[in-house]
């Protein structure tokens, strides 16, 4: 792609910066902060590509790879710029027949956090401190007045209300269904994953066969990075099923069809052709006790698939940019709401009953909580957020760790 837009002289945009040599990180006032600062201002207007190894004469001249340290690059975009900006890729490009020059990418996503300022120095008349918001029009920088920055803010804020509550939406509605189905006395985990960029209505939805992957992988993944949470697969109960279409949604569920009741614990998933991914699970075990139980080893093996079929499915989706989760437990909503009572199960079956966890809390109500994954997140990253928001609802319990 890069080959075709220098031969066809592709002209400098809001999107796109060419760059014949590497960033320098001297701290050279009005020099140093220039990486930064073209981070910020792509990330300040719609996102876009630094290319280094292009010429202003739009020409490949290529870059020395060797000398690229990319930690340095991103700890410069975590230092420099206030607040962070995530998913920027750094991308080595060499050419794979070895005849051409080597490039170098930066892809920067458009920022649902901006404005994004830029520290730096600047040399006018003395050297000065700057602390001032990037932004591109055309193949120009500028910075943002104080009229624009104000609107930035009102920007964001709007988005991240609206985002909140397209997240506390599905929650909800997957709530609504679940408990639809049967009888008080139950204790529902609903974990909600949304992009916080959805997809455009215009992109083709998934196949039937693709959804029936999504889930199959990420109950694989799961499965792989268990090696510090409980293992024992929840959602693979379904795999046997055959994913049915929703409302722009593909469903799967071992008790919305009658037929497919079994005796396990019921769980439904939900993949949204727009990105969201919706779980929800029955924590109730069989302990009789004067409130609901809640299988903490369930909510934790749930926590770890939803995670890991959040993370396939915004891949195979090509989501871009951060995917916000958030983790409830849902139980009767009338005044005289039962206490939920944290249990445990054996091990391995055979080795004893289920278990009340001891002198653990029994709130009424526990508290959802939320994480986020970034566009790059591995698996130390996924095991990170997995952890956050177990912790996040067993703490409530007073429990520390499992």
């Amino acid at each position: 792609m890069i080959t075709a837009a220098v031969a066809g002289k592709l002209e400098e945009n809001d999107d796109l910066d060419w760059k014949q040599a590497l960033p320098s990180f001297a701290r050279t006032p009005g020099v140093w902060n220039e990486f930064a600062k073209d981070i910020a201002a792509m990330a300040n207007t719609r996102g876009g590509l630094l290319i280094y190894g292009v010429s202003d004469q739009i020409e490949l001249v290529g870059v020395d790879l060797k000398v690229v340290n990319e930690q340095q690059m991103l700890n410069t975009v975590r230092t420099g710029i206030q607040p962070y900006v995530s998913g920027v890729d750094i991308i080595p490009l060499s050419d794979p027949d070895g005849a051409g020059p080597d490039l170098l990418v930066v892809d920067v996503a458009p920022s649902d956090t901006a404005p994004h300022f830029q520290y730096g120095w600047e040399q006018r008349d003395k050297d000065r401190a700057t602390f001032n918001a990037p932004y591109r029009i055309g193949s120009e920088t500028f910075y943002m007045p104080e009229h624009q920055i104000a609107r930035a803010y009102q920007e964001r804020f709007t988005r991240q209300a609206a985002a909140a509550t397209a997240l506390r939406t599905l929650v909800d509605q997957a709530t609504e269904t679940a408990q639809g189905e049967f009888d008080g006395g139950r204790a529902w985990l609903v974990i909600a994953a949304r992009p916080t960029r959805p997809l455009p209505r215009l992109v083709p939805a998934p196949t039937q066969a693709e959804a029936k992957y999504a889930l199959s992988e990420g109950v694989d993944t799961a499965s792989r990075l268990t090696d510090a949470f409980t293992s024992g697969a929840v959602l693979s109960q379904m795999l046997a099923n055959d994913m049915r279409v929703g409302l722009r949604r593909w469903v799967d569920s071992n008790f919305l069809v009658p037929e497919l009741r079994t005796n396990g614990h019921g769980a439904m998933v939900e993949l949204h052709y727009d990105g969201a991914v919706v779980v929800c699970v029955d924590l109730t075990g069989t302990l009789e006790s004067d409130g609901i139980p809640v299988d903490t080893q369930v909510l934790s093996t749930v926590v770890m698939e939803a995670v890991a079929v959040t993370d396939v499915y915004r891949r195979q989706r090509a989501v871009d940019g951060p995917v916000e989760i958030t983790a409830a437990i849902a139980s009767s909503m009338d005044d005289k709401r039962p206490s939920l009572r944290p249990v445990l199960q054996p091990y391995r079956p055979g080795l004893g009953s289920v278990r009340p966890v001891e002198r653990a809390r029994q709130p009424r109500r526990v508290l959802p909580s939320a994480t986020e994954l970034s566009p790059t997140a591995d698996d130390a990253a996924l095991r990170a957020a997995v952890a956050e928001l177990v912790s996040g609802l067993l703490h409530q319990f007073g429990i520390n760790q499992l």
